[in-house]
Protein backbone atom coordinates (compact mmCIF):
# COMPACT_ATOMS: atom_id res chain seq x y z
CA UNK A 1 0.00 0.00 0.00
CA UNK A 2 2.83 2.41 0.90
CA UNK A 3 4.62 1.73 -2.38
CA UNK A 4 1.42 2.27 -4.33
CA UNK A 5 0.89 5.74 -2.77
CA UNK A 6 4.51 6.69 -3.50
CA UNK A 7 4.14 5.71 -7.08
CA UNK A 8 0.95 7.83 -7.48
CA UNK A 9 2.63 10.88 -5.94
CA UNK A 10 5.57 10.61 -8.34
CA UNK A 11 3.21 10.43 -11.30
CA UNK A 12 1.25 13.52 -10.18
CA UNK A 13 4.46 15.41 -9.58
CA UNK A 14 5.63 14.58 -13.08
CA UNK A 15 2.42 15.93 -14.55
CA UNK A 16 2.32 19.21 -12.68
CA UNK A 17 6.01 20.07 -12.81
CA UNK A 18 5.96 21.31 -16.43
CA UNK A 19 2.89 23.40 -15.73
CA UNK A 20 4.60 25.09 -12.88
CA UNK A 21 7.67 25.74 -14.94
CA UNK A 22 5.57 27.32 -17.67
CA UNK A 23 3.76 29.55 -15.19
CA UNK A 24 7.07 31.18 -14.46
CA UNK A 25 7.78 32.10 -18.17
CA UNK A 26 6.86 35.48 -19.86
CA UNK A 27 4.44 35.57 -22.87
CA UNK A 28 6.42 36.87 -25.98
CA UNK A 29 5.44 40.13 -27.71
CA UNK A 30 3.81 39.94 -31.21
CA UNK A 31 6.45 40.19 -33.97
CA UNK A 32 5.75 43.00 -36.45
CA UNK A 33 8.12 42.81 -39.44
CA UNK A 34 9.51 45.99 -40.90
CA UNK A 35 7.95 46.64 -44.35
CA UNK A 36 10.28 48.80 -46.37
CA UNK A 37 8.86 48.10 -49.82
CA UNK A 38 5.55 48.99 -51.42
CA UNK A 39 4.19 47.96 -54.82
CA UNK A 40 1.12 49.56 -56.39
CA UNK A 41 -1.03 48.67 -59.35
CA UNK A 42 -3.56 51.21 -60.52
CA UNK A 43 -5.25 53.20 -63.21
CA UNK A 44 -4.61 56.78 -64.24
CA UNK A 45 -6.79 59.25 -66.11
CA UNK A 46 -4.72 61.95 -67.72
CA UNK A 47 -3.76 63.25 -71.16
CA UNK A 48 -5.12 66.11 -73.27
CA UNK A 49 -2.55 66.66 -76.02
CA UNK A 50 -3.02 69.58 -78.41
CA UNK A 51 -2.37 68.83 -82.09
CA UNK A 52 -1.84 71.33 -84.91
CA UNK A 53 -2.07 69.80 -88.39
CA UNK A 54 -0.29 71.96 -90.95
CA UNK A 55 0.46 72.31 -94.67
CA UNK A 56 -2.71 70.44 -95.60
CA UNK A 57 -4.31 70.06 -98.99
CA UNK A 58 -1.61 68.65 -101.30
CA UNK A 59 -3.44 66.10 -103.43
CA UNK A 60 -1.51 64.74 -106.42
CA UNK A 61 -3.22 63.62 -109.60
CA UNK A 62 -4.19 59.96 -109.66
CA UNK A 63 -3.56 59.84 -113.42
CA UNK A 64 -0.42 59.56 -115.53
CA UNK A 65 -0.47 62.23 -118.22
CA UNK A 66 2.32 61.59 -120.75
CA UNK A 67 4.35 64.32 -122.37
CA UNK A 68 3.15 65.39 -125.80
CA UNK A 69 4.29 63.20 -128.65
CA UNK A 70 4.30 63.33 -132.45
CA UNK A 71 2.25 60.13 -132.48
CA UNK A 72 -1.32 59.72 -131.15
CA UNK A 73 -1.51 58.54 -127.55
CA UNK A 74 -4.22 57.04 -125.40
CA UNK A 75 -4.71 59.42 -122.45
CA UNK A 76 -7.18 59.33 -119.56
CA UNK A 77 -8.20 62.67 -118.05
CA UNK A 78 -10.19 63.69 -114.99
CA UNK A 79 -13.18 64.59 -117.19
CA UNK A 80 -12.71 62.50 -120.30
CA UNK A 81 -10.47 60.23 -122.33
CA UNK A 82 -8.89 59.96 -125.76
CA UNK A 83 -8.23 56.50 -127.19
CA UNK A 84 -6.36 55.13 -130.18
CA UNK A 85 -8.31 54.40 -133.37
CA UNK A 86 -7.65 51.94 -136.19
CA UNK A 87 -9.31 50.56 -139.33
CA UNK A 88 -12.23 48.24 -138.68
CA UNK A 89 -12.52 44.93 -140.48
CA UNK A 90 -15.42 46.14 -142.66
CA UNK A 91 -13.44 49.12 -144.01
CA UNK A 92 -10.24 47.46 -145.18
CA UNK A 93 -9.25 44.87 -147.76
CA UNK A 94 -7.32 41.65 -147.30
CA UNK A 95 -4.06 43.59 -147.41
CA UNK A 96 -5.12 46.01 -144.68
CA UNK A 97 -5.70 48.93 -147.05
CA UNK A 98 -8.55 51.31 -146.26
CA UNK A 99 -11.61 50.85 -148.45
CA UNK A 100 -13.87 53.35 -146.72
CA UNK A 101 -13.74 57.02 -147.77
CA UNK A 102 -11.60 59.04 -145.38
CA UNK A 103 -13.71 61.59 -143.57
CA UNK A 104 -16.87 60.01 -144.94
CA UNK A 105 -19.06 57.03 -144.19
CA UNK A 106 -19.26 53.39 -145.20
CA UNK A 107 -22.02 50.81 -145.18
CA UNK A 108 -22.29 47.16 -144.34
CA UNK A 109 -24.63 44.84 -146.27
CA UNK A 110 -26.40 41.76 -145.05
CA UNK A 111 -28.90 39.19 -146.26
CA UNK A 112 -32.64 39.87 -146.32
CA UNK A 113 -34.73 37.49 -144.23
CA UNK A 114 -38.40 36.58 -144.64
CA UNK A 115 -40.98 36.50 -141.87
CA UNK A 116 -39.77 33.07 -140.81
CA UNK A 117 -36.16 34.14 -140.65
CA UNK A 118 -35.11 32.43 -143.86
CA UNK A 119 -32.88 34.10 -146.46
CA UNK A 120 -34.74 35.72 -149.39
CA UNK A 121 -33.42 34.59 -152.81
CA UNK A 122 -33.60 36.26 -156.19
CA UNK A 123 -34.64 34.57 -159.45
CA UNK A 124 -31.17 33.13 -159.86
CA UNK A 125 -31.16 31.60 -156.39
CA UNK A 126 -28.78 34.16 -154.97
CA UNK A 127 -29.33 35.72 -151.56
CA UNK A 128 -30.86 39.17 -151.67
CA UNK A 129 -28.83 41.73 -149.66
CA UNK A 130 -29.42 45.19 -148.33
CA UNK A 131 -27.62 47.79 -146.25
CA UNK A 132 -27.90 46.85 -142.59
CA UNK A 133 -25.49 49.41 -141.09
CA UNK A 134 -24.07 52.84 -141.76
CA UNK A 135 -20.82 53.90 -140.08
CA UNK A 136 -18.29 56.74 -139.82
CA UNK A 137 -15.06 56.09 -141.72
CA UNK A 138 -11.60 56.07 -140.23
CA UNK A 139 -9.75 59.37 -140.68
CA UNK A 140 -6.00 59.58 -140.12
CA UNK A 141 -5.11 62.04 -137.36
CA UNK A 142 -8.54 61.61 -135.74
CA UNK A 143 -10.07 59.11 -133.37
CA UNK A 144 -13.54 57.63 -133.00
CA UNK A 145 -12.73 56.45 -129.45
CA UNK A 146 -13.09 59.26 -126.91
CA UNK A 147 -15.36 60.73 -124.24
CA UNK A 148 -15.98 63.90 -122.28
CA UNK A 149 -18.19 64.77 -119.32
CA UNK A 150 -19.25 68.43 -119.26
CA UNK A 151 -20.58 70.94 -121.75
CA UNK A 152 -18.13 73.50 -120.35
CA UNK A 153 -15.30 71.51 -121.94
CA UNK A 154 -16.49 72.67 -125.37
CA UNK A 155 -14.35 75.79 -125.34
CA UNK A 156 -14.92 79.17 -126.93
CA UNK A 157 -12.16 78.19 -129.30
CA UNK A 158 -14.46 76.95 -132.15
CA UNK A 159 -14.58 73.20 -132.53
CA UNK A 160 -12.35 72.24 -129.60
CA UNK A 161 -12.77 70.03 -126.54
CA UNK A 162 -10.73 70.74 -123.42
CA UNK A 163 -9.50 67.73 -121.51
CA UNK A 164 -8.28 68.39 -117.96
CA UNK A 165 -6.26 66.89 -115.18
CA UNK A 166 -6.25 68.34 -111.67
CA UNK A 167 -4.10 68.39 -108.56
CA UNK A 168 -3.63 70.72 -105.62
CA UNK A 169 -0.74 72.17 -103.66
CA UNK A 170 -0.83 73.18 -100.02
CA UNK A 171 -0.94 76.92 -99.39
CA UNK A 172 -0.50 76.97 -95.61
CA UNK A 173 -3.88 75.65 -94.48
CA UNK A 174 -4.10 73.91 -91.11
CA UNK A 175 -6.50 72.34 -88.62
CA UNK A 176 -6.53 71.77 -84.86
CA UNK A 177 -7.49 68.78 -82.75
CA UNK A 178 -7.50 68.01 -79.04
CA UNK A 179 -6.69 64.56 -77.69
CA UNK A 180 -8.74 64.47 -74.51
CA UNK A 181 -7.81 62.71 -71.30
CA UNK A 182 -7.96 58.93 -71.42
CA UNK A 183 -7.57 56.04 -68.96
CA UNK A 184 -4.36 54.06 -68.69
CA UNK A 185 -2.57 51.72 -66.30
CA UNK A 186 0.49 52.18 -64.10
CA UNK A 187 2.85 50.26 -61.79
CA UNK A 188 4.74 51.92 -58.95
CA UNK A 189 7.48 50.67 -56.63
CA UNK A 190 8.56 52.60 -53.50
CA UNK A 191 11.59 51.76 -51.35
CA UNK A 192 11.64 53.19 -47.85
CA UNK A 193 15.00 54.77 -47.02
CA UNK A 194 14.39 55.95 -43.50
CA UNK A 195 12.29 57.93 -41.02
CA UNK A 196 12.80 61.41 -39.67
CA UNK A 197 10.82 63.68 -37.39
CA UNK A 198 9.55 60.64 -35.55
CA UNK A 199 6.92 59.61 -38.11
CA UNK A 200 7.68 60.96 -41.58
CA UNK A 201 9.03 58.31 -43.93
CA UNK A 202 11.43 59.09 -46.78
CA UNK A 203 11.55 56.81 -49.78
CA UNK A 204 12.42 56.54 -53.46
CA UNK A 205 9.74 56.01 -56.12
CA UNK A 206 9.99 54.25 -59.48
CA UNK A 207 6.94 54.07 -61.71
CA UNK A 208 5.75 53.21 -65.19
CA UNK A 209 2.40 53.98 -66.82
CA UNK A 210 0.76 54.19 -70.22
CA UNK A 211 -1.51 56.90 -71.64
CA UNK A 212 -3.31 56.93 -74.97
CA UNK A 213 -3.14 59.78 -77.49
CA UNK A 214 -5.99 60.11 -80.00
CA UNK A 215 -6.58 63.45 -81.71
CA UNK A 216 -8.75 63.57 -84.83
CA UNK A 217 -10.45 66.28 -86.86
CA UNK A 218 -12.24 66.62 -90.19
CA UNK A 219 -13.12 69.57 -92.40
CA UNK A 220 -12.35 71.55 -95.53
CA UNK A 221 -9.21 73.49 -96.37
CA UNK A 222 -8.28 75.72 -99.28
CA UNK A 223 -5.31 74.97 -101.52
CA UNK A 224 -3.82 76.05 -104.84
CA UNK A 225 -5.55 74.36 -107.76
CA UNK A 226 -3.27 73.09 -110.51
CA UNK A 227 -5.06 72.54 -113.84
CA UNK A 228 -3.61 70.88 -116.93
CA UNK A 229 -5.60 71.55 -120.12
CA UNK A 230 -5.17 69.76 -123.43
CA UNK A 231 -7.20 71.07 -126.40
CA UNK A 232 -8.41 68.63 -129.05
CA UNK A 233 -9.91 69.67 -132.40
CA UNK A 234 -13.37 68.56 -133.51
CA UNK A 235 -12.42 69.12 -137.14
CA UNK A 236 -15.07 71.76 -137.69
CA UNK A 237 -17.95 69.72 -136.28
CA UNK A 238 -20.21 70.73 -133.42
CA UNK A 239 -19.56 69.30 -129.97
CA UNK A 240 -21.92 66.42 -129.13
CA UNK A 241 -24.25 66.65 -126.15
CA UNK A 242 -22.73 65.59 -122.82
CA UNK A 243 -22.08 63.22 -121.28
CA UNK A 244 -20.67 61.73 -124.44
CA UNK A 245 -18.89 58.43 -125.11
CA UNK A 246 -17.65 57.50 -128.60
CA UNK A 247 -18.11 55.49 -130.65
CA UNK A 248 -21.82 56.26 -130.43
CA UNK A 249 -24.71 54.63 -132.29
CA UNK A 250 -28.42 54.71 -132.85
CA UNK A 251 -30.80 52.35 -134.65
CA UNK A 252 -30.66 51.90 -138.44
CA UNK A 253 -33.78 51.28 -140.55
CA UNK A 254 -33.15 49.16 -143.65
CA UNK A 255 -34.90 49.69 -147.00
CA UNK A 256 -37.45 46.99 -146.21
CA UNK A 257 -38.31 48.58 -142.88
CA UNK A 258 -36.25 46.21 -140.72
CA UNK A 259 -34.71 48.00 -137.72
CA UNK A 260 -31.14 47.09 -136.77
CA UNK A 261 -30.18 48.19 -133.28
CA UNK A 262 -27.05 50.34 -132.82
CA UNK A 263 -26.16 50.13 -136.50
CA UNK A 264 -26.13 53.82 -137.46
CA UNK A 265 -22.98 55.46 -136.14
CA UNK A 266 -23.30 58.99 -134.77
CA UNK A 267 -19.67 59.36 -133.66
CA UNK A 268 -18.10 62.81 -133.94
CA UNK A 269 -14.39 62.19 -134.61
CA UNK A 270 -11.91 64.05 -132.43
CA UNK A 271 -8.34 65.02 -133.19
CA UNK A 272 -6.06 62.20 -132.03
CA UNK A 273 -3.45 64.61 -130.61
CA UNK A 274 -3.75 67.82 -128.55
CA UNK A 275 -3.36 71.04 -130.46
CA UNK A 276 -2.05 72.73 -127.28
CA UNK A 277 -1.27 72.10 -123.62
CA UNK A 278 -1.35 74.65 -120.77
CA UNK A 279 -0.93 74.44 -117.00
CA UNK A 280 -2.45 77.04 -114.67
CA UNK A 281 -2.35 77.68 -110.93
CA UNK A 282 -5.27 79.20 -109.05
CA UNK A 283 -4.51 80.28 -105.47
CA UNK A 284 -7.21 79.05 -103.07
CA UNK A 285 -9.02 77.60 -106.08
CA UNK A 286 -9.12 74.08 -104.68
CA UNK A 287 -11.38 72.83 -101.90
CA UNK A 288 -9.96 69.78 -100.16
CA UNK A 289 -12.03 67.81 -97.66
CA UNK A 290 -10.11 65.61 -95.28
CA UNK A 291 -9.69 63.74 -92.04
CA UNK A 292 -6.46 64.01 -90.07
CA UNK A 293 -5.56 61.94 -87.01
CA UNK A 294 -2.72 61.29 -84.57
CA UNK A 295 -3.23 58.05 -82.68
CA UNK A 296 -0.95 56.12 -80.34
CA UNK A 297 0.29 56.11 -76.77
CA UNK A 298 3.21 57.01 -74.57
CA UNK A 299 4.87 55.09 -71.75
CA UNK A 300 5.78 57.34 -68.84
CA UNK A 301 8.72 56.42 -66.58
CA UNK A 302 8.96 58.24 -63.24
CA UNK A 303 11.65 58.43 -60.58
CA UNK A 304 11.89 60.69 -57.57
CA UNK A 305 11.79 61.02 -53.77
CA UNK A 306 8.58 60.33 -51.89
CA UNK A 307 7.45 61.47 -48.41
CA UNK A 308 4.87 59.46 -46.46
CA UNK A 309 2.94 61.07 -43.58
CA UNK A 310 1.05 58.56 -41.42
CA UNK A 311 -2.20 60.08 -40.16
CA UNK A 312 -3.26 57.01 -38.20
CA UNK A 313 -2.47 53.31 -38.16
CA UNK A 314 -4.45 52.84 -41.37
CA UNK A 315 -4.37 56.20 -43.14
CA UNK A 316 -1.39 57.97 -44.64
CA UNK A 317 -0.65 60.78 -47.08
CA UNK A 318 2.27 60.55 -49.48
CA UNK A 319 3.71 63.03 -51.95
CA UNK A 320 6.33 62.71 -54.67
CA UNK A 321 7.93 64.76 -57.45
CA UNK A 322 10.79 64.18 -59.81
CA UNK A 323 11.94 63.17 -63.26
CA UNK A 324 9.58 61.86 -65.96
CA UNK A 325 10.63 60.30 -69.24
CA UNK A 326 8.17 59.33 -71.96
CA UNK A 327 8.62 56.93 -74.86
CA UNK A 328 6.08 58.00 -77.47
CA UNK A 329 4.77 55.97 -80.39
CA UNK A 330 2.09 57.51 -82.62
CA UNK A 331 0.72 57.13 -86.12
CA UNK A 332 -0.18 60.04 -88.41
CA UNK A 333 -3.16 59.23 -90.66
CA UNK A 334 -4.56 61.34 -93.51
CA UNK A 335 -7.48 60.98 -95.90
CA UNK A 336 -7.96 63.93 -98.29
CA UNK A 337 -10.13 64.41 -101.38
CA UNK A 338 -9.84 67.13 -104.00
CA UNK A 339 -13.26 67.96 -105.45
CA UNK A 340 -13.49 69.81 -108.76
CA UNK A 341 -16.77 70.50 -110.55
CA UNK A 342 -17.26 68.08 -113.41
CA UNK A 343 -14.64 65.56 -112.28
CA UNK A 344 -14.56 62.62 -109.91
CA UNK A 345 -12.95 63.28 -106.50
CA UNK A 346 -9.19 62.77 -106.39
CA UNK A 347 -8.24 61.05 -103.16
CA UNK A 348 -5.05 60.51 -101.20
CA UNK A 349 -4.67 58.30 -98.12
CA UNK A 350 -1.61 57.56 -96.03
CA UNK A 351 -0.15 56.81 -92.62
CA UNK A 352 3.24 57.21 -90.99
CA UNK A 353 4.59 55.80 -87.70
CA UNK A 354 6.78 57.81 -85.37
CA UNK A 355 8.66 57.18 -82.11
CA UNK A 356 10.48 59.53 -79.78
CA UNK A 357 11.80 59.75 -76.20
CA UNK A 358 11.09 62.96 -74.29
CA UNK A 359 12.07 64.17 -70.83
CA UNK A 360 9.87 66.02 -68.37
CA UNK A 361 8.78 66.13 -64.75
CA UNK A 362 5.95 64.84 -62.56
CA UNK A 363 4.33 65.55 -59.19
CA UNK A 364 1.63 63.68 -57.27
CA UNK A 365 -0.09 63.48 -53.92
CA UNK A 366 -2.10 60.49 -52.71
CA UNK A 367 -4.16 59.29 -49.79
CA UNK A 368 -3.59 55.71 -48.65
CA UNK A 369 -5.95 53.53 -46.64
CA UNK A 370 -4.63 50.24 -45.30
CA UNK A 371 -7.19 47.47 -45.01
CA UNK A 372 -4.64 45.10 -43.48
CA UNK A 373 -1.05 45.59 -42.33
CA UNK A 374 0.10 44.80 -45.85
CA UNK A 375 -2.65 45.74 -48.31
CA UNK A 376 -4.63 48.87 -48.94
CA UNK A 377 -6.07 51.26 -51.48
CA UNK A 378 -4.84 54.62 -52.71
CA UNK A 379 -6.31 57.54 -54.62
CA UNK A 380 -4.85 60.87 -55.55
CA UNK A 381 -4.01 63.50 -58.12
CA UNK A 382 -1.04 63.60 -60.46
CA UNK A 383 0.49 66.12 -62.81
CA UNK A 384 3.13 65.78 -65.48
CA UNK A 385 4.78 67.99 -68.05
CA UNK A 386 6.37 66.93 -71.33
CA UNK A 387 7.64 68.76 -74.37
CA UNK A 388 6.15 68.73 -77.90
CA UNK A 389 7.20 66.91 -81.05
CA UNK A 390 6.36 67.01 -84.76
CA UNK A 391 5.49 64.31 -87.28
CA UNK A 392 5.45 64.68 -91.06
CA UNK A 393 3.59 62.78 -93.76
CA UNK A 394 3.65 63.58 -97.50
CA UNK A 395 4.61 67.19 -96.81
CA UNK A 396 2.03 67.62 -94.05
CA UNK A 397 2.98 68.30 -90.43
CA UNK A 398 1.44 67.41 -87.10
CA UNK A 399 2.77 69.33 -84.10
CA UNK A 400 1.81 67.39 -80.95
CA UNK A 401 2.07 69.30 -77.68
CA UNK A 402 1.48 67.19 -74.58
CA UNK A 403 2.42 70.08 -72.31
CA UNK A 404 1.32 70.11 -68.67
CA UNK A 405 -1.53 67.80 -67.73
CA UNK A 406 -3.26 66.91 -64.51
CA UNK A 407 -5.41 63.90 -63.69
CA UNK A 408 -6.17 61.39 -61.02
CA UNK A 409 -4.98 57.92 -60.11
CA UNK A 410 -6.24 55.08 -57.93
CA UNK A 411 -5.42 51.48 -57.25
CA UNK A 412 -4.17 48.86 -54.78
CA UNK A 413 -0.95 48.89 -52.74
CA UNK A 414 0.80 46.01 -51.02
CA UNK A 415 3.67 46.46 -48.56
CA UNK A 416 6.35 43.85 -48.00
Amino acid sequence: MTSTRLTLCLVLLGLFAPLRAQSGMQIPYEFRPVRNNAFSVGVRYIGSANIRFGNLGSVPSNLTIPTLSLAPQAINYANGSVGLDALRDAEKDANGNQTSPQGGRYTVRGGVLDANGNPVLDGNGNAVTQVIGDYVSYRPGYTRVWSYANASQATSNPGSIAMNDYSSEASGAGADADAGASPGFEFTYVRKLGTFGGKIELGLLFGMGMTDINGKTSGEVKATLKTLTDLYSLGGQAAPTTPYVAPSYTNYTASNGTIFGASFETTVPLGAQPTSRTTTSTPNGATVTGTWQIKGAYFLFRAGPVLRFPVSNRIAINASAGFAGAYIGTQYRIDESLRVTGALPIRIEGEQDYTKFMAGAYAEINAEWLVTERTGFFAGVTAETLDKYEQTLAGRTAAVSIGSNAGFRMGVTTRF
